[in-house]
């Protein structure tokens, strides 16, 4: 939330353009373990997520894309869609994840602050 208040302050004092990502986490692999529907609810949890990000722009009658995507590492989900759409800032919040959870399953916004094209703020 704290992430995309911020994005509706860029866009109100300075015109930016917003793009909202959502990234439904999947691993084949996972897959063959766990039940099938899993995918499903894990796109469903991700499209309820960006229809709430969305309501808030549309409420103050900011012009915003909202995407879906899923992908085994959000990470490159979210560079990717910033390569390509030539953006100067990534605005990501931060799950506070830390210690072993951290550890084995990595940090998107780490891997996002290493990688990413553009400047990027992780906003917790």
């Amino acid at each position: 939330m704290k992430a995309l208040k911020r994005a509706m302050e860029l866009a109100e004092k300075e015109g930016a353009e917003i793009t909202l990502l959502s990234v439904a986490y999947f691993s084949k692999e996972d897959l063959d373990e766990i039940p099938l529907n899993v995918q499903e609810k894990l796109e469903k949890q991700a499209a309820v997520a960006l229809k709430k990000a969305r309501a808030l722009f549309d409420e103050k009658g900011i012009k915003v894309e909202a995407v879906l995507e899923a992908g085994y590492v959000p990470a490159n989900n979210i560079i990717s869609r910033a390569e390509a759409g030539k953006f100067d800032l990534i605005l990501m919040g931060s799950t506070g994840q830390s210690g072993l959870k951290r550890l084995l399953i990595g940090s998107t916004a780490a891997k996002v602050v290493a990688n990413a094209p553009c400047s990027v703020a992780v906003i917790r």
